[in-house]
């Protein structure tokens, strides 16, 4: 640069100046990657959830596994969402509109403190669940608001293979979602945090619950359904 007189005058930046300047940017291109694939989901919910606003999801309701409504609270209040798993059937209905159902259907809970019950009572990953790839991505898509305003997540009749996949997923799931999870192997052990008054208890969840009472270690695995029907006893779900 030139001074008053037009004399050349050259400037020497310090280290330090130099390094704060790069660790300014660094630290902003760190930011901005970090928060654009959020504000990118965001996006993609906001248009998912008005696209959905008009669908028909009366096939979906009727089939009965998924549960959200005034009457559904935890002990504390907080409103419930009910998943029965065995009532999903993956064959008939695309994960895409399994999205756009479930958004519709929770998006007005999941916008303050609520709690979930997941009924996996009789049901199978490979019959009744979406695949592990599909149940990450939906994680990813949905707001924050989920992950954060869920309080508690009670797993009722827990098996191996539900068990195997939280195991594959424990990598990613945060030690707070963790602690947001109770098992509970009992449909009478889940009114100890559940109001009882019109809670969903399909007829084979009630069914399986007294199966259980009768051989507990089918709770463990170490009773197998084959080895009740050769004894003579009844099959579980």
């Amino acid at each position: 640069m030139s001074d008053e007189k037009g004399r050349t005058v050259v400037v020497q930046l310090e280290n330090d100046d130099i390094d704060g300047r790069t660790a300014s940017s660094s630290w902003f291109g760190r930011w901005f990657s970090r928060t654009d694939p959020v504000r990118k989901a965001e996006q993609e919910y906001s248009q998912a959830l008005v696209s959905c606003s008009s669908e028909d999801f009366s096939d979906l309701d009727a089939m009965g596994f998924l549960h959200v409504g005034p009457n559904l609270r935890d002990k504390l209040g907080r409103p419930l969402i009910v998943v029965v798993a065995k009532n999903y059937r993956p064959n008939v209905v695309s994960l895409d509109r399994l999205y756009r159902y479930t958004i519709s259907r929770c998006d007005a809970v999941a916008d303050s403190s609520y709690s979930m019950v997941w009924m996996h009572t009789g049901a199978t990953y490979w019959s009744n669940c979406p695949s592990l790839s599909w149940m990450w991505r939906t994680y990813e898509r949905l707001p924050a608001r989920y992950r954060s305003n869920l309080q508690s997540l009670y797993v009722l009749h827990c098996d191996l293979s539900l068990w195997l996949s939280s195991m594959m997923l424990c990598p990613w799931w945060s030690a707070l979602l963790w602690r947001k999870i109770t098992w509970i192997s009992r449909v009478e052990f889940l009114w100890d945090y559940v109001v009882k008054k019109g809670f969903p208890v399909p007829a084979f969840v009630a069914e399986h619950d007294s199966i259980l009472e009768d051989q507990p270690l089918q709770d463990y695995g170490l009773v197998t359904s084959k080895e009740m029907a050769a004894a003579g006893m009844p099959n579980p779900m």
